[in-house]
């Protein structure tokens, strides 16, 4: 999807572009502002750590995993696992 929203930029961008240009903006200043001059080649890094987080995050919120029953809970959110915070704050 990021692939069809950004594949043909456009000078007056898009709904999809505008939207994912947003998001590489706000990502991009944060990493300057935390890192410095040289937040170039982490952007991806905490980009996909952003990202990662956010989506568990709202995927656990949004979907309602107690409707569906399990007999070991397969569907729950990602950052609802003890093991993938842990390995979250080892990286």
């Amino acid at each position: 999807s990021v692939l069809i929203a950004v594949r043909n930029p456009q000078t007056i961008p898009t709904d999809g572009q505008n939207f994912f240009e947003y998001i590489l903006e706000f990502i991009r200043d944060l990493s300057k502002t935390q890192i410095g001059e040289e937040y170039g080649p982490w952007v991806p890094f905490i980009g996909t750590m952003f990202l990662f987080i956010f989506v568990s995050n709202w995927s656990g919120a949004l979907l309602p995993w107690k409707i569906i029953e399990l007999p070991h809970g397969e569907l729950a959110a990602p950052t609802n696992d003890i093991n993938t915070t842990v390995a979250l704050a080892l990286l």
